[in-house]
């Protein structure tokens, strides 16, 4: 997740100081996808996620809207303890203030 979600320098390393806040993906499908995101959200601290979304998120791939993700996040299918604990850390990382989803 931190590559996707965490913004690169110019020499491809992470900003920690930008650490799963979000950034623009910098690369592109090969056909035409109409869903297709052109940017990661901020997940640091799960802005705009409830606990239990965010973990029937990681156990479905099914998000808060009742949408399954948008390419290209994977689906996950992690089992329920291991989506509680990622979600506890996530919850535990400082937020950027914006808002990935409705609560």
């Amino acid at each position: 997740m931190q590559h996707c979600h965490t913004e690169h320098s110019e020499k491809g390393e992470l900003v920690r100081e930008k650490y799963l806040k979000g950034t623009i993906l910098p690369f592109k499908p090969l056909v035409p996808m109409p869903v297709w995101a052109d940017k990661s959200t901020a997940i640091a601290g799960l802005p705009g996620w409830t606990e239990a979304a965010a973990i029937r998120f990681l156990m479905t791939g099914i998000a808060y809207n009742n949408l399954p993700a948008r390419p290209p996040m994977p689906q996950y299918r992690f089992n329920k303890r291991d989506a509680t604990a990622i979600v506890a850390y996530l919850k535990s990382l400082p937020s950027s203030g914006s808002s990935a989803g409705s609560k």
